[in-house]
């Protein structure tokens, strides 16, 4: 572990942060989760070693990160999700329970010749169904238009 303590050091000295125990207990938990974890999932983890941790701060220090490039923020789902992974890759979201898989990139993605002339910064390709769990369970995903979304987890 010294050497994830070494190389948040150098991060937060690249980044002009201050090294606190928050952002450390953030920086560890995210670097070693592959599950797109939400503030609330991440606020849980950080709240077993430091309780009196708020949400406000390690929402605030995900978006540090976020805006660094040591996570991507991914939004559009009923609250923002972190992912670790930055490079090029899909993402399977299981419209049931909410579950986001990586899947690696096999080409390349191309821009559509409308955005000639555009900065692109980030391009991402989401794939909705539903995951072989839930199907095995017989789940279906709730319908457009309903009263009672479900929410991812």
């Amino acid at each position: 572990m010294q050497k994830t303590g070494e190389n948040f050091a150098e991060l937060c000295r690249t980044h002009g942060w201050k090294c606190t125990p928050q952002r450390l207990a953030v920086y560890r938990y995210i670097r070693t989760r592959r599950n797109h974890p939400t503030v609330d999932q991440v606020l849980a983890e950080v709240r077993v070693s430091i309780p009196a941790v708020t949400r406000e701060s390690v929402y605030r220090i995900l978006n540090e990160f976020a805006h660094a490039g040591i996570i991507r923020r991914l939004d559009h789902f009923s609250s923002a999700r972190y992912d670790t992974c930055t490079g090029s890759h899909l993402h399977f979201i299981c419209e049931v329970c909410g579950k986001i898989t990586d899947f690696p990139l096999t080409g390349a993605i191309e821009i559509p010749p409308e955005l000639s002339g555009q900065e692109v910064h980030h391009t991402e390709v989401r794939i909705s169904g539903v995951c072989q769990t839930c199907r095995t369970a017989g789940k279906h995903p709730v319908q457009s238009g309903s009263n009672n979304p479900k929410k991812g987890s």
